[in-house]
């Protein structure tokens, strides 16, 4: 997959976690989601209360959220079912969100449910990242 080169002036670093990256991305204005390695309920949980923070405190209304290095969903459709993401991340402002694939068949899935159960027309599934950055440029 081909990955749109990021400088340090093109993003700030905003948290940190081992299984997430957050950043604002200052050339975009928006906030940059990039998961990283194998996930479980209880670290897709951590990741989503870190970015529903920033999308609260900082007004961001656009979320590029990348899952090309995501390498493991280990969190089953029950649990992915009960933490109702979505729906909080636009009930705090949230109102673009450009979804990059994971090359995990389950993240592949979830991510499929929750666009399908969101009810919100502004989010979209991308296969890479350039695409995904290029639409939610149109907002």
């Amino acid at each position: 997959m081909r990955r749109q080169a990021a400088t340090t002036a093109q993003r700030r670093l905003l948290r940190e976690l081992p299984h997430l990256r957050l950043y604002h991305d200052t050339s975009d204005n928006w906030l940059y989601a990039d998961w990283r390695g194998p996930q479980t309920a209880a670290t897709v949980r951590e990741g989503a209360e870190v970015i529903l923070a920033e999308v609260a405190t900082n007004r961001y209304t656009k979320l590029l959220n990348d899952n090309t290095r995501l390498t493991l969903m280990h969190v089953t459709e029950e649990e992915w079912r009960s933490m109702r993401l979505l729906p909080r991340l636009f009930n705090t402002g949230l109102q673009y969100m450009a979804w990059v694939y994971s090359p995990d068949p389950r993240g592949r899935s979830h991510a499929d449910y929750s666009v399908t159960q969101s009810g919100w027309p502004l989010l979209l599934t991308f296969e890479e990242y350039n695409i995904a950055a290029e639409w939610l440029r149109q907002y």
